[in-house]
């Protein structure tokens, strides 16, 4: 802890003497000093269990003398992350901009992004000890001043090096600001996380998903009754649109691709779900309403043996049961659990590894889909890809994020790893291509070049931005040789179930200048 107080005093003393013959008395009056203002501020680890932290007399000092290092090793109470060398968060107290409702504080802290920040750029601060939840109160509230539709997150952990044993954490917690200005944003802890004396670091991302520059304001950090989630019942967004190669896909059901003639979207097995097509935002989906089955004939069957995924887009705000089904002749038939529970309410993706059928289902032979569920659901996008010479989805990185003393030069679309830079510099993506894994394997292309001298590099895929990070992979080393441009591949093994936020790519080779492009990650 460190303190730092200001104090202002003034004395004020004034002597009058009069003197009059040898006998005269001399007198002296005295003005009162007038009592200061006393502005004292504490820097210290706050404490939310002893009310709300509202930074108007003590606080986290921000300072760099106090900022803790990335092993959490040196004592430090406080961290930025996701800015790079040239460009970082900061974050300083500020008298409050807009002493309006619900916030008319005098002091408030003031965060600084430029524009060269990640859009996932954010910082920490200790606490003095492990949050203790009020019954009633699993959430957390903060008083934001940014514009309407920033995207906020904060995330609650221990003490813990991301990576150990036993760390614990809620994840990203989301709000969106519905109105410019000052905004209380409820963050709701996930059910099974509001765990008492645990988490004792407060993590926060003022701006999530955006890279552009800017200033913003948070204050008044409390326990909450958890915000009500009203989930919506139907979609008023398309899906993301699939940008799987035409020639690689058998689809049944996408306004992307073309299906197959022969295709009954309603045949008559006796259910009770109504069946129907609805335009949403220039795409037409499929709806189920009062599902308890449905299903759909493919004549002919289709052999999508040469596949290795089935991909479906699916929506529903109200189901708590919902599977589908692969079958083949006989009928042989298997489900699979399709998640409604993470996002309700939202679009979800799925591709499921075909050979989670294969054990049951003749492969070559499918002639029926079959949803079991209930509740409204929506789909679109459901197509068997993947397994042809040139499979898979492909994604394109930026790695022009430094970081920790790496050097690129975008102008030339150089890399460099200085030994004058921390062990752990390199450069991490900037573009939108999350979230990634890799079920089946993938891999990394690019066009590599050196000066002469060989140089070895290796691409990592992390959970989410430091610190964050588990589960990771580390690629294997390639050596990138000769003066030429010439194509590289690393290949990536299965990550089974593991979805990846943050992609990072690493120079090996110290002081050598590395021109790289074309970056293409490929998911199988």
């Amino acid at each position: 802890m460190k303190t730092n107080i200001y104090i202002l005093t003034l004395l004020s003393l004034f002597f009058i003497v009069s003197c009059k013959d040898d006998d005269s008395t001399g007198t002296i009056d005295i003005i009162d000093p007038v009592d200061p203002v006393d502005p004292v501020f504490v820097y210290v680890d706050p404490n939310i269990n002893d009310g709300v932290i509202d930074f108007e007399e003590f606080g986290p000092s921000f300072e760099q003398d106090t900022k803790e290092d990335a092993e959490r090793s040196n004592g430090g109470n406080w961290s930025e992350f996701g800015g790079t060398d040239e460009a970082k968060i900061s974050i300083e107290y500020a008298e409050n901009p807009d002493k309006s409702e619900p916030n008319t504080s005098d002091k408030v802290l003031k965060v600084n992004e430029p524009e060269l920040s990640n859009e996932w750029a954010g910082f920490y601060f200790k606490l003095e000890e492990g949050m203790n939840f009020p019954d009633g109160k699993e959430a957390i509230k903060v008083d934001i001043w940014s514009p309407a539709g920033t995207q906020v997150s904060i995330k609650l952990e221990d003490e813990l090096v991301n990576g150990s044993d036993g760390k614990k954490q809620t994840g990203d917690i989301f709000a969106t600001k519905q109105q410019d200005g000052w905004e209380t944003l409820v963050f709701n802890i996930p059910e099974g996380k509001d765990e008492d004396g645990v988490y004792n670091t407060f993590v926060i991302i003022m701006t999530r998903f955006e890279t552009a520059a800017g200033v913003s304001y948070l204050d008044n950090i409390d326990f909450s009754t958890p915000a009500e989630v009203i989930i919506p019942d139907a979609p008023t967004t398309a899906p993301a649109a699939p940008t799987y190669a035409a020639e690689e896909v058998i689809s049944v059901y996408s306004d992307v691709y073309t299906s197959p003639e022969g295709i009954n979207l309603n045949p008559n097995w006796g259910q009770n779900t109504v069946v129907s097509e609805e335009v949403i935002a220039d795409n037409t989906v499929l709806k189920y309403a009062s599902l308890n089955y449905q299903g759909t004939e493919i004549t002919p069957a289709l052999d999508v043996s040469s596949k290795t995924k089935l991909h479906i887009d699916y929506f529903t705000g109200d189901s708590t049961a919902l599977q589908f089904f692969l079958i083949s002749t006989g009928p042989q038939e298997k489900a699979y659990d399709l998640d409604i529970t993470t996002s309700p309410g939202e679009w979800n993706s799925v591709d499921i590894d075909i050979s989670y059928f294969s054990d049951v289902v003749d492969l070559t032979d499918v002639f029926q889909l079959k949803v079991v569920g209930n509740g409204t659901v929506y789909f679109d996008n459901i197509f068997f890809y993947g397994g042809g010479s040139q499979s898979g989805t492909n994604f394109s990185p930026t790695y022009s994020g430094t970081f920790d003393g790496s050097v690129y030069d975008a102008d030339n679309g150089t890399f460099e790893f200085p030994s004058t830079a921390q062990s752990w510099a390199g450069f991490a993506n900037t573009a939108e291509i999350y979230p990634l894994s890799f079920p089946n394997g993938g891999k990394v292309t690019f066009t590599g070049a050196t000066a002469g001298t060989d140089i070895d590099v290796y691409f990592r895929f992390e959970a989410n931005p430091y610190p964050d990070t588990e589960p990771s992979y580390n690629s294997a080393t390639v050596t990138v040789t000769g003066t030429e441009a010439a194509e590289y591949t690393v290949e990536i093994p299965s990550q089974g179930s593991n979805t990846f936020n943050s992609a990072l790519f690493y120079l090996v080779t110290q002081d050598q200048v590395l021109t790289a492009s074309n970056f293409i990650i490929t998911v199988y």
